[in-house]
């Protein structure tokens, strides 16, 4: 009669904290191409109408990567840390392999990680998600026949497991919905070139000595017809954005003169303020919306 082997405490929170930085690193991995145009994003100067956005269209991309973390053992049962720590998740009832499918299930209550790090304290053998998923985690034993890897079974689980994170972040999509409930987007055809360089001769004349006005306007938006869409970019030649009280004199005159061009209430857009020098670049954006939110 043979003893089956135990795994202690040490090695599980072992697996599960080396797992734990693995993964993540592996799902920062998907989501470095947004964070990348994010960031690319923040520093970039242009007309366009400025957008709030949360999650975004490449953060489903990075997803990806969230889904793995549920899938780490999917392959004969073993994570990379359990490779190294030399561990196996097996089915409970009869000490085979588990499935990936069994597999993504234990690992879905990850989400509830410092709650299963306590229970494997208490059982290192059992947490929360094997209780449910009817799984175990055994020391890994080499002379055992191993089953090949089960690529529909994996390829499934990361579906789902894909499909899980689309749930859980419906939150933060439904928020980002709310943030883009009152966009603007222009009329391209509405572009109207004479009011621009009479607006940017407007702050020449007026202010000119201390910057250099960029003006783009739209006679329409597709929001509300009878509406323009006026954007204005100032460079200013001295750095007063960092100055508080400077930079609101600064705001005070420029909306002053921009509402003796275009009367309020009669166009949405915005007035950006860049001071720019090598290696140094601040920008300060004022948004004018009259618009019932």
């Amino acid at each position: 009669m043979t003893t089956e082997k135990k795994t202690n405490a040490g090695t599980r929170i072992a697996s599960m904290l080396l797992d734990h930085i693995a993964m993540t690193i592996i799902a920062m991995i998907f989501f470095a191409p947004g964070f990348v145009s994010r960031i690319a994003s923040a520093f970039e100067i242009s007309h366009g109408p400025a957008k709030t956005v949360i999650f975004g269209q490449m953060s489903y991309f990075g997803l990806i990567g969230l889904a793995l973390y549920f899938c780490k053992d999917c392959f004969q049962g073993r994570s990379l840390a359990k490779r190294l720590l030399k561990l196996q998740v097996v089915n409970n009832a009869n000490g085979k392999t588990a499935s990936p499918i069994r597999c993504f299930i234990r690992n879905i209550f990850c989400i509830i990680y410092p709650v299963e790090v306590i229970v494997t304290l208490a059982s290192p053998s059992r947490r929360i998600g094997d209780l449910v998923a009817g799984t175990k985690v055994v020391p890994f034993n080499p002379d055992a026949e191993q089953p090949k890897i089960q690529f529909i079974q994996t390829g499934l689980a990361l579906i789902l497991a894909y499909g899980l994170m689309l749930l859980l972040m419906h939150p933060i999509n439904q928020l980002d919905s709310i943030l883009r409930s009152n966009p603007i987007t222009c009329v391209e055809s509405s572009l109207n070139e004479k009011a621009a360089a009479e607006t940017e001769q407007l702050f020449t004349d007026s202010i000119g000595t201390t910057l250099t006005p960029d003006v783009r306007v739209y006679d329409q938006i597709e929001e509300n017809k009878n509406l323009r869409y006026v954007s204005v970019i100032l460079r200013v030649k001295e750095n007063i954005l960092d100055n508080d009280n400077s930079y609101e004199q600064l705001k005070s005159t420029t909306v002053a003169l921009l509402l003796t061009k275009f009367p309020a209430k009669t166009f949405v857009g915005q007035i950006q303020y860049v001071y720019q020098q090598p290696g140094q670049l601040l920008i300060r954006t004022e948004h004018l919306d009259w618009r019932e939110k």
